[in-house]
Order: structure tokens, then C-alpha cells, then sequence
């Protein structure tokens, strides 16, 4: 905010020098970014934080800068300009929802004549950074500046039978703004309205209707409280920010309204020869009152570090305008309406430590450590799927959750994609629906800077609209390129082992790998990978078109092999803790059997046989030797050696025991998957 120092002078009393003043305020909070001259003297460029509407104006500084310098406020709220009892002209408001506009208030004045501000109006507002148009305008933009409070005039006569309607607009309303653009209002925006259409949006502008022209003698003048979530709404949607919606978005005081009506009210009648045709009419169904706040004094020290008394907290708070109740504690610090930031005892504790001063604060060492964070369930989870990939020599990323449309998006799915409405650029128009297209973006990156072993995963959350609302999950996916270290390049079955060595961390033992297709993924080479019989990912190497066409990186680049899987879906299916068991005693019996079997007979339907085969629970091992195509084979089939692992807890096997097993798993072999015996 622009604040011509001499204007701050006229509401609080000091002897420091622009310098010094600057300074305490900045240690008090109130950043004073930067000084420039003008007409009337030195400028203060302020910075106001988001919960500090209270800044945005000369009596809300001046509060501050008593409370922080310990002087006096020179400030009086003005009186209540009252009718002098002319002839009484037709006035009503009406508020349809006092949750959105919670008070309302109006005053007619006649006789106003529409002229030039006096100079120092016009110098005061110039120097704030406003362009002086006319006395009436020029006074509700005066008024904002001084006290905070946003006005507005409407010419009376446009206003049918003097009927104010604060109301929610319907389907299909439209205004024409103060700046000449017609604008449509989306359904449910808050307006000022006549008895039939919208003459102003609330809290941000109003409408050409009802405009202050040259012509204008009567005004109605409007000071009122909207809350700031439904001005802030209402600016964004309409693509218009204002002075006054600044303002109301950071919160305005309830108190303000007949306040600041008296003081425009005042400043019409010296310099427009305005008359009040009415008295104030304040409409406020349910007053805004302080609230309170529990405060224990010992906690001031203990958080600050300091070691005040408990007179010069209570002195502390007082400065500020709050009214503290000592008589015993915890005390009861009443806060005033135009602090509806302070909501904790902790916002009590950084107000002292304001006004004692930060640079004041003395450096302690806490007395004990504070109690560790721990991760919830969910998060826990996650470290733990983190901690098996790192574990595996995978390097983890962090990536935007916001993201274009991706070639590899799931186009079932698309209609469930999370838009942003005002999206800064087509890269961030909406929330990711899967992880894989960021963490490939990353490794055409690292490509494109001749790196060529590449191992990346990211875990994080997604997120799809879920009927009129929105949902969000937890997934993790990776991509692999270029030797890890095996001396071939990454594949199908590097992303496959590193799958199943996290399963198995995660304490799976049931994972299966079923052929399938997806889009951009080689034919040949994707599964989906099945948890407990249930799908909970896919695995796969990339189509070698879609590295080309996608990724933007030099033909030629290799395999990249691929994964995502659902970290919900596999905390869901969560199986028991891993327990120990003692090593067996008595020894196991490995046997190797080959078998030929069709060549797209996939390697997990061969050990689904032998597993529902042995129903004794001597089979504890299955493991592929080596798989064979060639020579003396049929184009058509294949070779699968096999070693198969049996021991007893209880007793050393015999050959007659374990060739009971073979033969039960011959017969599995043959039925479920036409397996000959090699």
C-alpha cells in the first residue's frame, strides 16, 4: 500500500524521523518496502501480508505504529450525519443472504454538486497512487484510504423506488461494469441489484446503470460488509480486481460501515454542498461481535523466551487494542473486530513478541526437545515402498502435480480429469491423473544431457473427479533405461525383477505377471502386475515409436522399460507382518525337470501349475534354470528347465515322497498347460 507519511502523522503522534518510523514498523511487522517523494512529502510503499486487511489503509498504520511505539492515537471517529429534515424520498435494503453480506448500510444525499476535489484530496490521492476524478468519487476512495472501508456511490434516480436488493445473481445476468466491458455474471456471484437486474458487483465495482454522472444531484451512498471469500470469488471469476476487492478479500472491519458513511457524509457536505436526505439506514441481522481468547501469561515467556511480567504482556495486548481480563488465568483477551486474525493463544504470544520487538528477543536454547512427527499410515507406507526402490539403486523424483494432457493419460478415464479453470499455461491446466508421463519427462531430460543409465521412480499422490466432487490417490511408477550395472541394457525383465523384489519387501507373496496391452507399450512386452489376484499396476517396455514421437529424444536411445502401480490398492491388500522362522533342520531335495511347451505360455501359468500340484506343502522353491528355442524345437514351442525345491520341517525327505510330488506336477503340467516332458 501507497501511505503519505504526513497523512500517518495526522492520526498518531510521534517525533521520529521518516527513518525511524520506517524501521519500528518493519520490526513491528509492517514491512516498509520502500520510501519515494511526492507533492506532499515522503511515500511509504507497505507490505501487507494476506491476513492484515486492518494495514490496508492510514487509521489501520497509525494503530499499529501507536502500539508498536507506545504513543498516542490521535484519531476520532467522526459523528453521524443525520437529516436536516428535507423532503423524505423513498429508500429500502434488502439482504437475501446475510451470511454473504453480513451488514449493509445507506445514506441519500441531495443538492450534490459534481465538481473537483479540493487540491489536497486530489495531492493526498495521487500520492496513494489514485487518479482524482471528481468530488464524489474522489471522497469514497479518500475514505477507503483513510479508514479502510470500501464505498460506493449509485445515482438515486436510477434506482427504481429507491429499492436496494443485495442478492445472488441467477443464470444469464449480465452488467456493464464502471469500465465500459459488458460482463456475464456466473450464477450465485453476490450483487447489488435494483428490484429487477444487477446495478453493482459486491465488494468489486459497480455497474454503468447507476453511474455519478455530471447530471447526478441525488446519491445513494453504500458502505457495507461483504465476506471476503464471496468478493474474492466473485474478482476471480470475472477477471476484475479492484481497490475495494483488495481490500474485501483481506477482510474489512464489520464495525467500519457507519463510521466511514459519517466521515464521506462529512466530506460531501464541506466540498459537494451535499444535503442527507435520510438518516443512516444500517441493516445488520446478525451483528459481528468480539470474540475471546484464553490466554496462560507463563506461556508468553516459555514460547518467546523471554522473561517479562505478566503487567508487560497485559500492556502488550492493550497497546494493540485488545482488552485483557488478568483477574485470575487464564486471562480473557477480548479481541476487536478488525483483528480477525487472532484466533489462538499463540497469535497472542506473537503479538507480544511484536511489540516488545523481534530484535529484542533474546536467544535461548529450548528447555527440553520437542516431540518427534511421525508419518500416518499412508505416508508411512509410501517411505517404505521409497526405501525399497532406493534399496534396488532406483534415484527417486519429485515432480508438479499440475500437468498438460499426456499421450499416455488412460483416454477411459479422460472425463475424470481435474481442470484448472484459470490455468497460467497449457503445461499446468490440470491435476495428474498418473505418474508415468512426469517421471519420463525427467528421464528425456537427463537423456538430452548425455546421460545414459537411468534409473527413476516417483511415489505421490493423483488425483479425478469423483461425481460432483474430487478424489485423490497414491501411486508409484518408474521408468529404466541403459545398463544398471548388468552389463545389458535395461528391459521388460529388469523392471520385472525390481517389481517383484518390492512386492516382496512389502511382505506379497502371491504376485503374478499376466500378459496385456496398453497404449504406447510395446506388444510383446507389458503385463499387468496382480496382487493377491487382483490388479494393482502393469509393468511394460515403451512402444520404440512412442520414445521417438513422444519424448523428444534421439532415435537409437534403447529400451526404456516401465512401471506404476497403486500404493492404495496395495496397502489395502496389506499382508501380515513378516515373522521369523527357525532355519529347518532336516535337509531339502531339489529335483530339475524341462518341459516344451507352446511359446506364448507365459512363465507364471507354468508355476500356477506346479503350486496348485503340490497341496502337501513340501514344494518350497520353484526357480527357472533356462528357457530354450532353437535347434531340434518346433518354431512354435519352447524349452523351460525348471528346479524345484522340497523339504519337511519335521522329518528328511524320501524319494518315494518326493517323486508322489513330481508326479502329481506332471500331471498339472500336462493339463493346464500342455506340457510334454523334454
Amino acid at each position: 500500500m501507497k501511505l503519505p507519511v504526513s497523512w500517518l502523522r495526522e492520526f498518531v503522534e510521534t517525533s521520529l524521523d521518516e527513518t525511524a518510523l520506517d524501521d519500528r514498523l518493519t520490526m513491528a511487522g509492517l514491512e516498509v518496502e520502500e520510501t519515494h517523494p511526492s507533492a506532499i512529502g515522503s511515500v511509504y510503499h507497505t507490505k501487507v501480508t494476506p491476513n492484515r486487511g486492518d494495514w490496508m489503509s492510514v487509521l489501520g498504520t497509525a494503530r499499529e505504529a501507536s502500539a508498536a511505539l507506545n504513543c498516542p492515537l490521535t484519531w476520532t471517529a467522526p459523528a453521524v450525519q443525520s437529516s436536516i429534515g428535507a423532503a423524505a424520498l423513498p429508500i429500502s435494503i434488502d439482504i437475501q443472504n446475510s451470511t454473504l453480506c453480513p451488514r449493509y448500510a445507506g445514506q441519500l444525499l441531495g443538492s450534490v454538486q459534481i465538481v473537483d476535489s479540493p487540491a489536497w484530496i486530489a495531492d493526498r490521492l495521487t500520492a496513494a497512487g489514485m487518479r482524482p476524478l471528481n468530488i464524489v468519487v474522489d471522497v469514497t476512495n479518500y475514505v477507503m484510504i483513510e479508514l479502510g472501508q470500501p464505498l460506493h456511490a449509485f445515482d438515486y434516480d436510477k434506482i427504481p423506488n429507491g429499492k436496494v436488493v443485495v442478492r445472488e445473481t441467477l443464470e444469464g445476468e449480465v452488467i456493464e461494469t464502471l469500465d465500459g466491458t459488458q460482463r456475464p455474471l456466473p450464477a450465485g456471484t453476490l450483487a447489488i441489484c435494483d428490484s429487477t437486474r444487477p446495478i453493482a458487483v459486491a465488494g468489486v465495482m459497480g455497474g454503468a446503470n447507476s453511474e455519478v454522472t455530471e447530471s447526478t444531484k441525488t446519491i445513494l451512498l453504500e458502505s457495507a460488509h461483504f465476506d471476503p471469500g464471496t468478493v474474492r470469488r466473485a474478482s476471480k471469476a470475472l477477471g476484475l480486481s479492484t481497490d475495494a476487492s483488495y481490500r474485501f478479500e483481506r477482510h474489512v472491519d464489520p464495525a467500519l460501515p457507519l463510521i466511514a458513511l459519517a466521515r464521506a457524509v462529512e466530506l460531501l457536505k464541506e466540498f459537494a454542498g451535499a444535503v442527507p436526505l435520510s438518516d443512516p439506514l444500517d441493516v445488520y441481522p446478525v451483528p459481528i461481535e468480539p470474540h475471546t481468547i484464553e490466554l496462560y501469561p507463563d506461556k508468553v515467556n516459555k514460547i518467546l523466551g523471554t522473561d517479562v511480567s505478566h503487567a508487560v504482556t497485559i500492556e502488550a495486548l492493550e497497546r494493540l487494542g485488545l482488552t485483557v481480563d488478568g483477574s485470575s488465568e487464564p486471562y480473557k483477551v477480548t479481541v476487536p473486530t478488525f483483528r480477525p486474525d487472532l484466533r489462538l493463544p499463540i497469535d497472542l504470544v506473537e503479538e507480544v513478541g511484536r511489540i516488545i520487538g523481534y530484535e529484542n528477543l533474546p536467544e535461548t536454547i529450548p528447555g527440553r526437545p520437542g516431540t518427534p512427527a511421525t508419518d500416518g499410515p499412508e505416508a508411512a507406507y509410501g517411505t517404505r515402498v521409497r526405501r525399497a526402490l532406493a534399496a534396488l539403486g532406483l534415484q527417486e523424483v519429485s515432480t508438479f502435480t499440475l500437468a498438460a494432457p499426456s499421450a499416455f493419460d488412460d483416454a477411459a478415464e479422460a472425463e475424470k480429469r481435474v481442470t484448472i479453470r484459470q490455468a497460467l499455461s497449457a503445461e499446468l491446466s490440470g491435476l495428474r491423473q498418473i505418474l508415468l508421463p512426469n517421471v519420463l519427462d525427467v528421464l528425456a531430460r537427463n537423456v538430452r544431457h548425455r546421460q545414459t543409465r537411468i534409473a527413476l521412480f516417483e511415489v505421490g499422490k493423483v488425483f479425478f473427479r469423483v461425481g460432483e466432487g474430487y478424489g485423490e490417490g497414491r501411486k508409484v511408477a518408474a521408468a529404466i533405461t541403459g545398463d544398471q550395472g548388468t552389463g545389458q541394457a535395461a528391459d521388460f525383465y529388469t523392471a520385472k525383477g525390481i517389481v517383484e523384489q518390492m512386492l516382496a519387501s512389502l511382505n506379497f507373496k502371491t504376485v503374478e505377471f499376466v500378459a496385456a496391452q496398453r497404449p504406447h507399450m510395446h506388444p510383446g512386452r507389458t503385463a499387468n502386475v496382480l496382487v493377491d489376484g487382483v490388479v494393482a499396476g502393469y509393468l511394460a517396455e515403451l512402444n520404440p515409436k512412442t520414445v521417438k514421437d513422444s519424448l523428444d529424444v534421439q532415435a537409437g536411445l534403447g529400451r526404456i522399460a516401465v512401471f506404476e502401480l497403486d500404493i492404495e490398492l496395495l496397502r489395502s491388500l496389506e499382508p501380515d507382518l513378516a515373522r521369523f522362522k527357525h532355519l529347518p533342520r532336516f535337509p531339502s531335495v531339489a529335483r530339475d525337470i524341462a518341459i516344451v511347451v507352446a511359446l506364448d505360455v507365459p512363465y507364471a501359468s507354468i508355476t500356477n501349475a506346479v503350486r496348485s500340484a503340490s497341496t502337501s506343502g513340501l514344494l518350497t522353491e520353484i526357480s527357472l534354470q533356462s528357457v530354450y528355442t532353437g535347434e531340434r524345437m518346433a518354431s512354435d514351442k519352447k524349452s523351460v528347465a525348471l528346479r524345484l525345491v522340497f523339504q519337511a520341517e519335521d522329518r528328511t525327505l524320501t524319494d518315494a515322497e518326493v517323486d508322489s510330488e513330481l508326479a502329481s506336477i506332471w500331471t498339472a503340467l500336462t493339463q493346464q498347460v500342455g506340457a510334454e516332458q523334454r
